[in-house]
């Protein structure tokens, strides 16, 4: 009944949108499971509950790789869903904190990255994103051109992710507030 309203894509662009996805949350959650201890001071820099903590350093890294991992699969529907509920849910919690002053590590994994509202609206794009690798697709058969330009499009899709983040870590000292030790911006 839903798929009837929803809009039915080539198999190529909901493939392209997983593929992108999911390097991109098999990388976050990679970086978070290999320092847990950095992550977790992530998660208390956010003001998670102190008794969750522990159980959120494992689960929400973990909650990502079986996104990742189900976007490649049949059942990339339901884990295009996921992924845009935990990158949705992400993107909630830093406006949050901006919106509030505070200054902290986006702790999305890999280099320092300070919160900011191109960060917001990167996590919106990326759901969306997932949004798009949750629609249905006609029953074209894909060929190897079309795993050419998916594999094409991960890399590029990639290597525009990492300049972007660089960007952002490259901002002028004025164009940010700088973190103080109690997360609140100096003013």
């Amino acid at each position: 009944m839903l798929t009837s309203v929803l809009p039915t894509l080539d198999p190529l662009a909901p493939m392209l949108a997983a593929g992108c996805l999911a390097a991109l949350l098999l990388h976050a959650a990679w970086a978070k499971l290999t320092d847990s201890s950095l992550f977790h001071q992530h998660l208390a820099a956010y003001g998670l509950p102190e008794a969750l903590q522990p159980a959120l350093v494992w689960l929400l890294p973990l909650a990502e790789a079986a996104a990742a991992l189900g976007l490649v699969t049949p059942l990339r529907g339901p884990a295009a869903l996921m992924a845009a509920s935990l990158l949705g849910s992400y993107g909630l919690a830093m406006a949050w904190h901006l919106a509030h002053g505070r200054v902290l590590d986006c702790g999305c994994g890999g280099a320092p990255l300070k919160l900011s509202w191109a960060l917001v609206a990167r996590n919106a794009v990326l759901s969306l994103v997932a949004m798009l690798a949750a629609l249905p697709s006609t029953d074209r058969a894909l060929g190897w051109a079309d795993y050419a330009v998916a594999t094409a499009t991960v890399a590029l899709a990639s290597l525009l992710y990492a300049a972007f983040n660089q960007l952002l870590r490259q901002q002028p000292a004025g164009a940010a507030s700088s973190p103080s030790p109690t997360g609140r911006s100096p003013a």
